[in-house]
């Protein structure tokens, strides 16, 4: 497996070609014909040949110290007890431990993971999307979320001994207490994006709504939302964040999730011709008319205000159930689909009665909505 073209020449050798313009690179002998043999905390014990090492530069032409030399210095130097790394560096396992024998230094125990593979189970690289903690953070997964995801990969909590051995969410330091190398497995892991996403949703909904709203100000300015909240505005941003948490993957979409606040437009939501034909019908136009006459008389809307100003317009026009509320969403938020009401409503009424110097975008109110949704109808 090596060549071995330079191991033999003698010093004047060596000399002469350094005389004539060569530039030397410094290689280890790498002893002739024996095992190095050394305990893998994951795979057991592992055994190389020196037949197939070959002999390291140590040290390049240029003066700048290798990779195995380098790090068998750092290492020994900084007293490292444990190495744990990829499985594509087991092969520079037996040139750093013949290194450490020559240099004098005791071989710290060493851990092979094995690679993480994509969801084509090639390994995981760019192509595969994002690959780095600033990309994912970019995409609005939480830290605890994407730590607690990648401990998975490769290693069960179960196999720790601890408690609960099927439990998959985990915090950092439960995670640490019942963490064993012994119970990592050699297999290689799929990365999993959707499992990821899973595993997020879990730590959105777990998350203070006040911290999730400090993490998620940069993704509604990218989504045009243009927010420089003051403490107060901060505050109700805060208190709405449960609408978008709780049925979102990711930080980065909470703002869609939660643009019924800020954008709408009665005449653009019967521009959707899907709306328009289901609105104008009697029933539904009914429901809408009865809902702008007595929002214009009621105070702004909490939870229970909402219930009672729907209990009224369902006796005013016997409609229940969808009939009942689908008009109302539509009406209220200019969407069909969106959060439950009873959350929807107050966060709307809420942000209506913030000051100007909140640093919220202005937010129309429900009882506004209604009558301008109503007048929109008419003119239709």
């Amino acid at each position: 497996m090596r060549s071995g073209t330079c191991r033999r020449l003698t010093r004047d050798e060596a000399a002469s070609r350094v005389a004539a313009g060569e530039r030397p690179a410094l290689r280890f002998r790498v002893p002739e014909d024996r095992e190095v043999l050394f305990g893998d905390e994951v795979r057991g014990t592992v055994r190389f040949h020196t037949s197939v090492i070959g002999d390291p530069i140590i040290m390049r032409a240029d003066g700048t110290p290798a990779f195995n030399y380098a790090v068998v210095l750092d290492d020994a130097l900084m007293a490292i007890t444990h190495v744990v790394r990829g499985e594509d560096h087991l092969s520079n396992t037996p040139r750093q431990i013949l290194l450490y024998e020559a240099l004098g230094f005791t071989p710290p125990a060493f851990a092979h993971l094995s690679m993480v593979l994509g969801p084509d189970h090639t390994v995981l690289s760019k192509r595969h999307g994002a690959t780095s903690v600033a990309e994912f953070r970019e995409k609005g997964y939480l830290p605890e979320a994407l730590v607690n995801y990648l401990a998975l990969i490769g290693w069960s909590p179960g196999g720790a001994g601890g408690p609960g051995g099927n439990d998959e969410l985990l915090p950092v330091e439960e995670m640490a207490g019942r963490f064993s190398l012994g119970a990592v497995g050699q297999s290689a892991g799929v990365f999993d994006e959707e499992k990821l996403a899973w595993v997020n949703r879990h730590y959105l909904k777990m998350a203070q709504p006040l911290r999730l709203a400090q993490l998620a100000l940069p993704y509604f300015v990218r989504a045009g939302i243009d927010l420089n909240p003051s403490a107060s505005g901060l505050e109700f941003l805060a208190s709405v964040m449960p609408v978008a948490s709780g049925s979102v993957d990711r930080l980065d979409e909470a703002p869609a999730r939660l643009s019924f606040l800020f954008d709408y437009d009665a005449r653009a939501a019967l521009d959707d011709p899907a709306i328009a034909g289901e609105m104008r019908a009697a029933a539904p136009r009914a429901v809408v008319l009865a809902l702008a006459q007595e929002l214009a008389r009621a105070p702004r809307l909490d939870r229970e205000r909402f219930r009672a100003a729907a209990n009224e317009v369902k006796a005013r026009t016997g409609q229940k159930a969808k009939a009942l509320f689908h008009p109302i969403r539509v009406a209220l938020t200019g969407r069909a689909e969106g959060p439950e009401l009873d959350l929807a409503v107050p966060a709307i009424d809420r942000g209506a009665d913030l000051p100007p110097d909140a640093g919220i975008p202005k937010i129309i109110g429900c009882r506004e909505r209604a009558a301008a949704f109503a007048q929109a109808l008419d003119r239709g």
